[in-house]
């Protein structure tokens, strides 16, 4: 038995909807994915800046309080008495270290704090050998000590007024035991599965949640691999226990070492079902509310036909009868049809459209994101246009957040959005790059121009009340993009270097970046 018209416009619509819908949540499912993992990378690749800012900085303070307290120790250096008594000091006041010592350049040890067994003994170890034969400030590889235990040693050098070296002052970690880095990293573990850990410059394991991991040479990682190689970034890996990971990792200048702070691929994406269930819920009332619509429709365009076939299976061959049988074609059915169908499609359509806008949308402050800047880049570098950059980064941010609490923090990075709102101009295009940190995209401006703009911004924020009512002040860091000669990622490093020589040397302020 034929179909009926009816069934085949239902056919039609139905599969038509289910087409788009299908495709529409195809296409939400891939770019959702792709979103979550893209932040995953990018939290844990800014992730591990942090704590490697955090780590640079003690390792500096470390060796600032050695240095402080070197005359001391040169003054003292034939009593072992008063040796001790400084080297308690320096072990209550830095409490960076598990233990401080001072050795002769024979590798005699003159004294300890604490008291671990080796004052008067010569150290063969392989680290206190090292800083014996370079005579100079270093952060040695681990190493196991004479007392047995696995260790770094951090070293400067002593020297008398003649400039003899006379041994050395240094301060250990103990890698297996209560340490610094193990304050700093150990609360950075997530219930998701996330964590940090430490390698050293010759990717051994400093620091791991697994503490039966420590020591462990993990080179065979990708990720230790980049950051044996000095590099920094993010990275989609397997790592040596065959897990799928998602890491961001960083290089710390100054001790050689690496932080890697990484999230499961899974973990990732647990999100991703729910809200694929969320947008297939919010189209199921729409979806029924055309499908009722279509049945309505599909009876009154089918019944004209319908009758005429009927008419037309009992009609004779009077030919008067059949005149009275011609019907003329139902063209503005069917063009109501179409339009139903073109409708709905524009909607699903629509959906679409609003899904890709808020990918490139910043959701707090309602700033375009990262991922809007590289496709605005790419516009730019394709049309051959000049252009200057603002990097803005919120001076001791993470303090707000600690006071005031994350919602207060929220607060402070609208209130910048506001004021960078305030001194943009048509053209230019301010973004979110993530966390406090900020851009602002100045299309065919040149560097006096933007370092304008940056400094009118910049005293914009120091003179206004933030919603924490405590003063917040900005760094910022300028360039200009003019020459093809010059690579996109080579120049945004160029104006980060910037923006972290303004915070480096004393914050609220802006410097400009030139081209060489």
């Amino acid at each position: 038995m034929k179909k009926p018209l009816r069934f085949w416009i239902l056919s039609l619509i139905t599969f038509t909807m289910l087409g788009i819908l299908g495709s529409t949540l195809l296409s939400s499912y891939l770019v959702t994915k792709d979103r979550l993992i893209e932040n995953s990378l990018e939290n844990n690749k800014v992730y591990a800046q942090k704590l490697a800012q955090l780590s640079s900085e003690a390792f500096s303070s470390m060796q600032t309080n050695l240095d402080a307290r070197k005359t001391d120790v040169m003054n003292n250096f034939q009593y072992t008495s008063s040796l001790t008594t400084i080297l308690d000091q320096i072990l209550i006041s830095g409490k960076y270290f598990n233990s401080v010592s001072v050795i002769d350049s024979t590798g005699l040890v003159l004294a300890t704090s604490p008291n671990v067994g080796i004052a008067g003994n010569i150290i063969e170890s392989y680290g206190v050998r090292e800083a014996l034969s370079k005579k100079e400030s270093l952060i040695t590889s681990p190493y196991y000590a004479a007392t047995g235990r696995l260790l770094i040693l951090v070293s400067t050098p002593l020297f008398n007024d003649e400039n003899e070296y006379m041994g050395m002052l240094n301060g250990t970690i103990y890698l297996h035991e209560e340490n610094f880095i193990h304050n700093v990293l150990s609360k950075h573990y997530a219930e998701d599965g996330s964590y940090v850990f430490v390698v050293d410059k010759k990717g051994i394991l400093i620091y791991h949640p697994d503490s039966s991991r420590i020591g462990e040479i993990v080179t065979e990682n990708p990720v230790v691999q980049k950051l044996l190689n000095k590099e920094d970034g993010s990275l989609e890996v397997v790592n040596t226990k065959g897990k799928h990971m998602l890491a961001g990792y960083n290089y710390i200048e100054s001790s050689g070492w690496g932080i890697v702070s990484q999230t499961p691929f899974e973990s990732s994406l647990t999100s991703l079902n729910a809200i694929m269930l969320k947008m297939f819920l919010n189209a199921l009332p729409l979806g029924a509310f055309f499908f009722i619509l279509a049945f309505v429709l599909s009876g009154k365009l089918a019944s004209p036909l319908k009758k005429l076939a009927m008419d037309t299976l009992h009609s004779t061959d009077d030919k008067e009868r059949m005149e009275e049988l011609i019907i003329p074609p139902l063209y503005f059915e069917a063009k109501q049809l179409t339009e139903t169908i073109e409708n709905y499609r524009k909607k699903q359509q629509a959906r679409v459209d609003i899904f890709k806008e808020l990918s490139l949308t910043d959701p707090l402050t309602g700033l375009r994101n990262r991922r809007y800047s590289e496709l605005l880049f790419e516009d730019l570098l394709n049309q051959h246009e000049s252009f200057s950059i603002i990097l803005i980064d919120i001076d001791h941010f993470k303090s707000v957040n600690d006071e005031f609490g994350h919602s207060a923090g929220d607060n402070v990075l609208i209130f910048l959005t506001e004021k960078m709102l305030e001194v943009m101009r048509d053209k230019d295009v301010c973004i979110r790059l993530g966390g406090e940190e900020f851009a602002i995209i100045l299309p065919k401006t040149d560097l006096e121009a933007a370092y304008k703009l940056a400094e009118i911004l910049r005293g914009n924020v120091e003179s206004s009340i933030p919603p924490t009512n405590k003063l917040i002040t900005i760094s910022t860091g300028v360039g200009e993009h003019n020459s093809e000669q010059e690579s996109l990622t080579d120049f945004i490093q160029r104006v980060d270097l910037a923006l972290y020589k303004a915070k480096s040397s004393g914050r609220n302020k802006s410097i400009i970046s030139i081209h060489q």
